[in-house]
Parts: structure tokens; C-alpha cells; sequence
């Protein structure tokens, strides 16, 4: 039974980190009695107040192959080292990473020191033995690609990629320099899949689910003007077009609380919604066959919400002063409260 446990720990990853969202470490420990081996989740209060050496893994976690100079990591942690002993900074935040959050055991050491033609470099082990979110959400994507170019469906592979990719990537470290790069990797990856499932959901007449993917982009983000584009002109051409103005005022109201509004091309596309201009008007109503929907969905059906631009926009104001419905719930997004549009298979605009 030891040689058993000890087996499926060495198939598994020795600790799993969490960028996407809220940020969480998990550490890979025996099971009891003859369990399988689990994943436990490290509290906060081990390494909450372990700033620089969070800071160490999270650089390490954002650089090409996991390995950085030291030269580069103190250039990025401590950008005004010239009124630190930088050096000694570097190494103690090593050594709190190596020994109290990376810890392994007698499974080996989880952060390496590397030495070549005179430099130093701190690297960490790959997904095999520290599994991270992004990571896996990246390589799914890129396996949705390649199945695709073998003429199969990468379906199911898209849906298990965005199913990881929930919240914002390193969200407590949103201005920092050097996170920004694997930020719109991840960001990038994260609208590429989403719109390659939704052209193969409409390809295979599976409307609904496009519809419900769209919403929970919006949902995550409201800000996100590419989704809402799409999903507004999917609305109209089946003649829901006061259903696509909602969702417009919506993100124009969030917008205009940070100082900005929509971009001219998404404005463009409301005043053709509104005019009736170069969109069909089909009343048909769409049936999903197959496929996954995102499991944050809920039910209901849509509530009569008046007629008419005035109403509208009367409706949207009561919703921002929370009177209508019961209180928004909030998310860290961009430092601000983060408004969630609610989802139902009616497509209805409402909070949760």
C-alpha cells in the first residue's frame, strides 16, 4: 500500500498554483488509510505576508521556460535597487521561497539554481511537478489548434480551456510591469478560443450555446466591447433588439464610470441596431444540440421589460442604484467592483 501511494504521488504534480482569479497554492499530501493522495489548499497566513518571495515565484511563473537572471529578477522586484542591498534582498526571498512555500519534502528541491558562463539563474520545475492554471489553459488551446489542423473537432478541448480560464490572470498584480507580458498571452489566447468556439457553435447551428458563451465573457468582463459586438448582432438578427440596447447601456454605464465610453465601432453598431440598418430581423428561436455550456449559468425566463430607448435606460439606472434587484456582487476586476450581468437560457439582463 506505501509503494502504491507513493506511486500516484510521483505521477502528480507536487503543488498546483492558481493565477487566473484568485490567486491560490495547493500542495499534493497523503491520503489517509490508504487514500489516494489529495490536494490541499495552503492557507494565506503561510505566505500572505511573504511578500518578496511571492513576488519571486509569480516573476518566475511569467518568464519564458520558468528561469530568469538574477540580474533580471532583481531589475523587475526591486526596480530602485540602487537604495537596497538587492543581492541579499534576492536571496532571502530564495530562501523563503525554497524552504517555506515551495517546500517538497523529500521529493526534491522545487526551485533550482542554474549556473552557465558566469551568470546565475533561478528556475522553477515544469507542469509535471508544479502545475499551473495558465499553463494548462495555454496548452489546451494550442491542442484545440492542432486537432482542428488533424480535420477534428476541437471542441471539447475549447470548452475545457475557457472552463480554466475564469478571472483575471495574477488579479492582485494588475500594474505590475512584469506580469504585463504573459497577462495578454493569456488574454489573448482567452478571446482566441472564445470566438473560434463560437464561429464552430454557429457553424453547427448551436446559436444558444454561442449565446451563453458570450454571456459569460460579459459576465467576467463587461468592458469587453469584442464579445459584446458579437453577441449584440447575434441578438438583433433574431429580432431581439432591445435585448442587444440593454446590454449596450449596460457596458456604456461601466464605461462611463471609468472615465471612457465605447469605442466608435461598438457605438456604430448600437445606432444600426437601434435604426434597423444592415441587420436581418429573424424571430426564430435557436435550439442547442450537444456541447457544453459555461457551468455558471442558471435558468428563468426573460421578465417584460418595457418598450421603448427611454424605458431602457430607466431600467439600466435602477439597476446601477441596486433598487430593482438585490445587491450586485463584486469582483476584483481592474481595482474596481466588478457588476455581473445574470444569465438564463431567456437571455436576460439582470445581477446576481
Amino acid at each position: 500500500m506505501h509503494e502504491t501511494d507513493e506511486l500516484s504521488r510521483a505521477e502528480l504534480p507536487l503543488m498546483r498554483i492558481t493565477t487566473l482569479g484568485e490567486f491560490a497554492l495547493e500542495r499534493l499530501v497523503p491520503g489517509d488509510q490508504g487514500d489516494p493522495p489529495r490536494y490541499v489548499r495552503v492557507a494565506r497566513s503561510e505566505w500572505g505576508n511573504r511578500g518578496p518571495a511571492m513576488t519571486l515565484l509569480k516573476v518566475l511563473l511569467c518568464r519564458a521556460q520558468r528561469r530568469a537572471l538574477r540580474s533580471e529578477l532583481i531589475e523587475a522586484i526591486w526596480p530602485d535597487h540602487e537604495a537596497i542591498n538587492a543581492a541579499h534582498a534576492l536571496d532571502s526571498a530564495t530562501s523563503v521561497l525554497r524552504r517555506h512555500i515551495l517546500r517538497a519534502g523529500d521529493s526534491g528541491v522545487m526551485l533550482l539554481t542554474l549556473r552557465s558562463g558566469g551568470e546565475t539563474a533561478l528556475k522553477l520545475p515544469g507542469q509535471h511537478r508544479l502545475w499551473v492554471d495558465a499553463d494548462a489553459f495555454l496548452s489546451q488551446v494550442s491542442g484545440a489548434m492542432r486537432v482542428e489542423h488533424r480535420g477534428q473537432s476541437p471542441i471539447p478541448l475549447l470548452e475545457d480551456a475557457l472552463a480554466l480560464a475564469r478571472g483575471e490572470f495574477l488579479e492582485d498584480d494588475l500594474y505590475a510591469e512584469w506580469a504585463q507580458g504573459r497577462r495578454h498571452t493569456v488574454n489573448g489566447a482567452r478571446h482566441r478560443a472564445l470566438f473560434k468556439l463560437v464561429d464552430l457553435y454557429l457553424e453547427d447551428g448551436q446559436v444558444s450555446l454561442a449565446e451563453e458563451w458570450l454571456f459569460a465573457a460579459l459576465e467576467e468582463n463587461p468592458t469587453d466591447e469584442d464579445a459584446l459586438c458579437r453577441l449584440m448582432t447575434m441578438l438583433a438578427r433574431q429580432g431581439r433588439r432591445r435585448e442587444a440596447l440593454q446590454l449596450y447601456l449596460y457596458t456604456e454605464d461601466v464605461l462611463q464610470e471609468e472615465q471612457a465610453e465605447p469605442a466608435a465601432y461598438t457605438r456604430d453598431v448600437a445606432r444600426r441596431i437601434r435604426q434597423g440598418l444592415a441587420l436581418s430581423e429573424q424571430g426564430a428561436r435557436y435550439a442547442a444540440a450537444g456541447g457544453r455550456a459555461p457551468s455558471s449559468l442558471g435558468g428563468g425566463g426573460p421578465p417584460d421589460w418595457g418598450s421603448g430607448i427611454g424605458e431602457e435606460r430607466s431600467r439600466m439606472a435602477s439597476l446601477r442604484a441596486g433598487r430593482a434587484v438585490p445587491p450586485y456582487q463584486y469582483r476584483s476586476l481592474r481595482h474596481r467592483p466588478q457588476r455581473r450581468f445574470g444569465v438564463s437560457t431567456g437571455w436576460t439582463l439582470g445581477c446576481s
